[in-house]
């Protein structure tokens, strides 16, 4: 009979420890170093073993930490499905699709089915979401929640009800769940800075509404730092912060970004010393080129551009210059530490994740001389 290879062997013993209870969720399972020791095999060996059984979603490695048992109840040995949802308002090209591919990936590696609920921004379909999802044995929840002035109170019953929980893109301040986001605060600075350095200084700020959507604030936070410290002042006329068109179903309704359009056109008339236009997001982009060049002024020569996001470009210089959001890694560390509060970390003692944003030089920016 052919022996097994000594990783497979490591990995049967374990398996047998999880599965007769001898190891139970949470506890600690022997390091590479002490299953060498005991095995009297490489280090190497040790790990693929360990890997297996994290790929399998038996146990969790933490580096620094060690490895532990997960809590799912051996559910590989017997048929069941563990499952993680993930509510979004909406998704696109722009921002959405990698995300959830960084997710769904994640969730895989970690023995998760992922389930998908899309809230269209509403938030009764968010209520409902939440309800149907509690409604299941699922194992966790992502959440990327609506736009909105409130907290939704189906949010606060989970958290009242102890479900684990980790806020995707937005956080809900006052609320002790940890959130995976952008760095937003510094990513608006460091757009601004680029848009200092070509020379512009009347920059516009077009947003929907800012309050209550910690995105959005952290962007406008942001451009506001970068200002102050390069000791800069900045007009308040030039935000502009009532564009609705993508914050609400329908989304893109053609009177509402008809609407948005007149005001950015509005807007710019008023200000003809704007020289650049900073979008806190990519889907704005469009209605304010087509506002600006409903006035003549052409992009970049008259007015440059600079957003959050935009799709991805296959060949060439990009439309925009934009703050690319690393959506995956976003997906991948947001489901790695629900991972961890499933399996008994107390949520109040995580921290936020913050994702650095890059700068991406696309066609919509060029230096300003002032006359």
């Amino acid at each position: 009979m052919e022996t097994q290879p000594y990783y497979r062997q490591i990995y049967a013993s374990i398996l047998k420890d999880i599965s007769s209870g001898r190891l139970k969720p949470g506890d600690r399972v022997p390091s590479e170093k002490e299953l060498c020791v005991k095995y009297s095999v490489s280090r190497i060996t040790s790990k693929k073993a360990l890997e297996m059984l994290s790929q399998q979603g038996m146990i969790s490695r933490f580096p620094g930490k060690g490895s532990f048992v997960t809590g799912n109840d051996f559910t590989k040995q017997t048929g069941a499905s563990r499952s993680i949802g993930f509510i979004i308002p909406d998704f696109g090209d722009s921002f959405g699709t990698k995300l959830i591919y960084g997710i769904e990936e994640t969730c895989g590696s970690l023995g998760y089915r992922l389930v998908l609920k899309r809230t269209r921004d509403i938030v009764d379909q968010e209520s409902d979401a939440i309800h149907t999802l509690m409604g299941t044995d699922i194992s966790g929840i992502l959440l990327l929640p609506i736009h909105g002035e409130y907290y939704n109170a189906e949010i606060l019953k989970l958290i009242l009800n102890r479900k684990p929980l980790v806020f995707v893109d937005r956080k809900m301040r006052g609320l002790a769940i940890p959130t995976v986001s952008t760095d937003n605060i510094a990513a608006a600075e460091l757009g601004i800075e680029y848009l200092f350095r070509l020379g512009h200084r009347n920059i516009a700020f077009y947003s929907g509404p800012v309050s209550h959507t910690s995105t959005i604030e952290d962007r406008q936070n942001g451009f506001i730092r970068a200002f102050m410290n390069f000791g800069i002042h900045h007009d308040p006329a030039l935000f502009c912060l009532n564009l609705t068109s993508i914050w609400r179903f329908p989304f893109y309704a053609h009177d509402r970004v008809a609407l948005d359009v007149r005001l950015v056109r509005e807007h710019l008339s008023v200000h003809p010393e704007v020289s650049a236009a900073f979008v806190t997001e990519y889907t704005m982009t469009a209605i304010v080129k087509t506002a600006a060049e409903e006035l003549g002024r052409r992009i970049p020569e008259d007015l440059s551009i600079l957003s959050f996001d935009a799709p991805a470009t296959i060949v060439g210089v990009p439309p925009f210059t934009h703050l690319y959001q690393d959506e995956y890694s976003i997906g991948k560390q947001s489901v790695e530490l629900l991972h961890r509060i499933i399996n008994g970390t107390d949520p109040a003692s995580l921290k936020d994740v913050l994702v650095p944003a890059r700068l991406i030089i696309g066609t919509s920016t060029t230096s300003f001389e002032s006359t």
